[in-house]
């Protein structure tokens, strides 16, 4: 399991099983918990990379202003799941 937030900046990004899941905390650069289109993008094309050897599964937690639920359907559009 990979875990995105600022708090925990170090992730080695091993794939040690034939999937994997993405936990979305807290963007870095948008605001208040939510991504930045740019922060996204970045983390669509490590997720493409992942999902030629793996299964990957994200999930984006949830927050007080819905910002989950937009970031997952911009990932799931861009991604084109």
């Amino acid at each position: 399991m990979i875990g995105d937030h600022p708090q925990r900046p170090f992730q080695a990004y091993e794939m040690t099983a034939g999937w994997t899941l993405v936990r979305f905390h807290y963007g870095r650069r948008g605001r208040r918990g939510n991504y930045s289109e740019a922060e996204l993008e970045q983390w669509a094309e490590r997720l493409e990379r992942w999902r030629q050897r793996v299964e990957v599964f994200a999930y984006f937690n949830n927050d007080w202003e819905g910002f989950a639920v937009r970031n997952g359907l911009w990932m799931r559009k861009r991604l084109g799941v």
